[in-house]
């Protein structure tokens, strides 16, 4: 059997914590973008409704970022956990060795990278075109946005419509105003207390109903404007020709990790467009094989003495990994922009990880007492004397 007992038991204590990570790091990704989405909607004027599948598209995206963090914490929470119950020097005792270990790591981590590889290449460019197209549709109008309340709306070149308040998504209206201008120069004016919008058979036009209100015909042929009070008037509005959102690709992120290889290999692209998806391509490929160095990066930062069970691991792994994503942006920004060399600027920054992860590991692994983070220790202590002193007066002012 190709897995063996103490591989099946390695698995299922980094899947605990990984999972829960995932579950965590994408919640909150997804808690801070509905706050902003949630603003963006109400101003445009759209239903609600649309924020939630303007979070599913972007979903892809945030599992995307959440991986790689989930994994390391998964590994370093489970090797942590090992090492301060003593599970890992029995492992060892029965010449079990890191290496060794690194099998199941290996396994979970392929399966991981392979979800990734689909979704950053083929997933998420769909989804961030779906939710691209969402935006469009809010902005034109196509979701019924196009007429806010409180503002005075041109629902064409001759016809301004102000609401006054709304509720039953525009089936009560209230203080509403309507001016229509004729091609002679003369205007209707209408005002009504009540209406609301109701749709016809044309998707062009709707029906505006008003419920005792004033039509106030100005012609500038009579001394005094005529003025007609009404019970009940139906008017029909023809609402503007909305254009149908491009094709997808017209990004780089929209477009699929083939799709990118071919255009890159395309003469017909101007500078700028040739550099932006180079950038893309590349970040897309290096984010994706990251995840081989993290078993090699996160199992020795699990490992802990019983006798200093300090978080310093923990602590350097998250610190690293979140530079590393955050000059990886800013190396594809370098691309994009000035049209760097990937190979100066991403695989630089790739094999500075992969170096600084195989110096812990074998660190770690091969060096008797080994404690790769041990400069990083003292600098951590030193940074956090002033903030301990500071506690300490605190608890004696409070005492």
């Amino acid at each position: 059997m190709f897995l063996k007992r103490i591989d099946r038991y390695i698995i299922k204590e980094v899947l605990i914590p990984l999972t829960i990570t995932l579950i965590i790091a994408a919640l909150l990704l997804v808690l801070e973008k509905m706050l902003s989405l949630f603003d963006f909607v109400v101003n445009q004027g759209g239903p609600v409704e649309v924020v939630f599948r303007m979070l599913a598209n972007l979903t892809p995206k945030y599992i995307g970022l959440a991986l790689p963090i989930g994994l390391l914490l998964g590994i370093i929470l489970a090797f942590r956990k090992l090492s301060l119950s003593s599970e890992l020097d029995v492992i060892k005792a029965t010449g079990t060795g890191l290496t060794r270990l690194l099998r199941p790591l290996f396994l979970l981590t392929f399966i991981i990278m392979s979800a990734n590889f689909y979704l950053v290449g083929w997933i998420q460019p769909h989804s961030q075109y779906a939710y691209e197209g969402l935006v469009f549709e809010l902005r034109s109008g196509a979701l019924g946005a196009s007429i806010k309340v409180g503002e005075f709306v041109n629902i064409d070149d001759n016809t301004v419509l102000r609401i006054g308040s709304s509720q039953n998504q525009g089936a009560n209206l209230g203080r509403i105003f309507l001016e229509r201008r004729k091609p002679s120069g003369d205007s209707i004016a209408v005002t009504a207390k009540r209406g609301g919008f109701f749709s016809t058979s044309d998707v062009h036009t709707i029906i505006l109903r008003l419920e005792e209100g004033s039509l106030i015909d100005l012609n500038e042929a009579s001394d005094k404007p005529r003025v007609l009070n009404f019970d009940r008037q139906d008017l029909k509005l023809r609402l503007p020709e909305v254009k149908n959102f491009r094709e997808r690709g017209g990004a780089e992120r929209e477009m699929t990790l083939p799709e990118l290889f071919q255009n890159l290999n395309r003469t017909d692209h101007s500078e700028k467009d040739y550099n932006a998806i180079r950038g893309e391509y590349h970040w897309r490929v290096m984010h994706t094989l990251t995840f081989l160095l993290l078993p090699f990066l996160a199992m020795p930062l699990g490992v802990v003495n019983r006798r200093n069970s300090k978080a310093t691991g923990l602590i350097f792994g998250i610190s690293i990994l979140i530079i590393y994503n955050e000059l990886m942006e800013g190396m594809e920004t370098a691309i994009a922009v000035k049209g760097m060399s990937p190979y100066l600027t991403i695989w630089a920054l790739f094999s500075m990880l992969a170096a600084t992860s195989f110096f812990i590991f074998y660190v770690t692994n091969y060096k008797v007492g080994g404690e790769p983070l041990r400069w990083f220790e003292v600098l951590f202590r030193v940074l956090a004397s002033p903030f301990k002193a500071i506690l300490k007066r605190l608890k004696r002012r409070i005492l």
